[in-house]
């Protein structure tokens, strides 16, 4: 899957953390954001923009996103077009907080009716045991068949998210689960 990566060496990114935690007392809430995403590259952690990377992968030949994302506690997903924007939200229509999403989307339109799709299964080894409405998932969207390939994502800023775990749905995962598409 593309996504917007966010890299650089780790020890520059180290070195620059280490400049804005010197400056902390004068930080703006940009400020912040930065030292941050330096903080978790420092670190080794995999940075993606998953918002752009949506607006980035842009429409598919039927009219729908290629990206999904939504909260990994969810089972289901529902995709709203209008002009030039994209919405992904609870089926339900819930306000919940990290349940809706709206990204641009160059070419979208409301012409286009509304898709459900099942959020794909987290492996019960890549499973966060404990508050798993504080993940995502993102993944490159068939509204037709079961995902392929997801990230398991947890958002730190505007458009920052650490990619916890990628993985390749197995054969028999997607069988299972392909059973149950659209049930």
């Amino acid at each position: 899957m593309d996504v917007e990566k966010l890299t650089m060496d780790k020890e520059q990114a180290r070195t620059l953390y280490e400049n804005y935690q010197a400056h902390r007392a004068g930080m703006t809430k940009n400020d912040e954001a930065i030292a941050a995403i330096y903080k978790r590259i420092a670190a080794g952690k995999l940075i993606i923009r998953a918002l752009a990377s949506i607006t980035a992968a842009g429409l598919g030949s039927d009219g729908l996103p290629k990206l999904a994302l939504m909260r990994a506690d969810q089972t289901k997903v529902r995709c709203s077009m209008w002009n030039n924007a994209v919405k992904f939200h609870s089926p339900d229509r819930s306000n919940s907080k990290d349940r809706n999403f709206e990204v641009p989307m160059p070419g979208a339109s409301s012409q286009t009716r509304d898709r459900i799709a099942d959020v794909p299964l987290i492996p019960v080894h890549l499973r966060p045991r404990k508050a798993i409405e504080k993940y995502h998932v993102l993944w490159e969207a068939d509204w037709d068949q079961y995902p392929v390939d997801p990230y398991l994502l947890r958002r730190f800023g505007a458009d920052a998210w650490v990619v916890v775990a990628a993985w390749d749905l197995t054969p028999v995962e997607r069988a299972v689960m392909s059973t149950r598409l659209n049930a």
